[in-house]
């Protein structure tokens, strides 16, 4: 690869982790953000620009920066569509090496200019990297291998190091990896978003027999029993459910922008329960005959 190309795919790079580090609702410090980047806090600042200009929207509480989430908005499948076949397959790729002489990134950067498809195309990118970062932790539990997460931001402690792991499996949304770590001989969960690069090991794995994976949580409950349910939400119990049960978020869909939905397998009814009861009138159980049943018990031992 070219040194400009280098160059160019580490700003992108940066561009990503800065997106991470923003990510959450405490926020960072420029001169922290600077420091966990390796670059200077002008830089920071002109980054700031470039995601705003992208349409993230970065907010200051008390001299700390962070993204404003936007629970309004949810990307669907055809969020990308402005872009074609080609270009997508380009976007992709651009991850792994420069595209040199490549005709196809003119089109792509005119139509990055635009603001209304900028954030979609960086979304794109983000997503296609940790795509890429998920075929490689896939490679290692299938050829039963170790491998290094290079870079990996610990949000508790506040640093980037680099952690040695066994990885053993997915969270069912994918968002997190199950592995044993070395270096503490236990198993441990890893947001994929944190991870800067993965890099497999030659070693094998050696600590197989102590590899567990935890059952399913949603709602406060694990078990192996499953109920399906359907809610309609109200904007209100949707924002809640998205802080109070961040879980239960691969399983819930905003339709018409207007209309919100949570729509899956529960293991226990007790915690969904108590959630909404807590919030009369802005719950609508569309499927789940088990719920109701629950629902309509709970209800009877009030004393009115």
């Amino acid at each position: 690869m070219a040194k400009s190309g280098q160059i160019e795919q580490q700003k992108i790079l940066r561009v990503f982790k800065l997106i991470n580090l923003l990510q959450g609702t405490i926020g960072k410090p420029v001169h922290r953000l600077a420091e966990l980047l390796e670059t200077d806090e002008r830089t920071i600042y002109r980054y700031f620009k470039l995601l705003e200009a992208l349409g993230f929207v970065v907010v200051k509480e008390f001299n700390k920066y962070k993204i404003q989430e936007r629970p309004d908005y949810l990307p669907s499948s055809s969020t990308y569509s402005t872009f074609s076949q080609e270009e997508n397959l380009w976007l992709k790729g651009l991850i792994e090496s420069q595209g040199k002489g490549n005709l196809l990134k003119d089109a792509v950067l005119q139509k990055l200019q635009l603001k209304s498809e900028v954030k979609q195309g960086v979304e794109h990118l983000f997503k296609a990297n940790l795509g890429r970062l998920v075929d490689l932790i896939s490679q290692g539990i299938s050829q039963k291998k170790r491998i290094w997460l290079k870079d990996y931001y610990s949000l508790s402690s506040d640093t980037v190091s680099d952690r040695l792991i066994e990885p053993v499996g997915f969270s069912t949304d994918y968002e997190l990896i199950h592995a044993f770590e070395v270096e503490s001989k236990s198993m441990k969960v890893f947001k994929i978003e944190r991870i800067g690069e993965v890099v497999l090991a030659t070693e094998d794995w050696k600590f197989e027999t102590k590899h567990e994976l935890p059952e399913q949580t949603l709602f406060g409950f694990s078990g192996k029993r499953k109920f399906h349910v359907k809610l309609k939400l109200s904007k209100k119990a949707y924002q809640l459910m998205q802080e109070e049960f961040p879980n239960a978020l691969p399983f819930m869909l905003i339709k018409n922008r207007n209309q919100y939905f949570f729509e899956g397998e529960v293991p226990q009814l007790p915690g969904l329960a108590r959630f909404i009861l807590g919030l009369p009138g802005e719950i609508k159980v569309e499927e789940g005959e088990e719920l109701k049943a629950y629902l309509k018990e709970q209800v009877s031992k009030f004393n009115l």
